[in-house]
């Protein structure tokens, strides 16, 4: 009988230790996924050949991501266009030039509002990016491998016992406790 509790238990720990092992396999997955993700957010964009090499879990966040920081940004550029606008009808030469809005003024002397805009849109979206995406992904992450350094410890414990329990029935073997029929 006492052969047959520890037949059955190596099976249970054999089982469980490849559950593990699988599950760890699919959060390494999920955290290279994630990892990927994250890098092509540095720019504060993400483009549709991007999307397609993230994975299920993350096809819909990327797909909110272009749809909110596109609108967030425009928002805010937008906002920044018209406040350089309204400082620009104020300003002399010098302070236009100090404040690097001179790189932005066409041959005429006038604001080139679509280069600002373009300028202020592209620095929102990485802000956004910066903000507000990428602190969430990096708590994903972190819960990621929590998960993956308990399971590793719970798979190495559950490792250890297996090897006791072979040895334990090796022995059995050997002193003839245990006979095959």
């Amino acid at each position: 009988m006492a052969w047959l509790i520890m037949a059955v238990r190596r099976n249970e720990l054999q089982r469980s230790i490849n559950d593990h092992r699988y599950e760890q396999l699919q959060i390494t997955r999920e955290l290279r996924q994630l990892s990927n993700f994250s890098s092509s957010l540095g720019d504060g964009q993400i483009s549709p050949n991007e999307i397609d090499g993230l994975g299920s879990n993350l096809f819909g966040s990327a797909l909110d991501f272009m749809g909110y920081s596109k609108d967030a940004a425009a928002e805010a550029a937008q906002y920044q266009t018209e406040k350089y606008e309204t400082a620009y009808q104020d300003a002399t030469q010098d302070q236009l030039t100090n404040a690097g809005l001179s790189l932005y003024m066409d041959e005429s002397g006038n604001l080139d509002t679509e280069s600002l805009y373009q300028k202020f849109y592209e620095e929102a979206l990485v802000e956004y990016a910066q903000e507000y995406v990428l602190p969430r992904l990096n708590e994903i992450e972190k819960d990621l491998q929590d998960k993956q350094t308990e399971l590793e410890m719970i798979t190495e414990s559950e490792q250890a016992e297996l090897e006791q329990l072979k040895s334990s029935i090796s022995g059995e073997i050997q002193n003839n406790t245990i006979k095959l029929a």
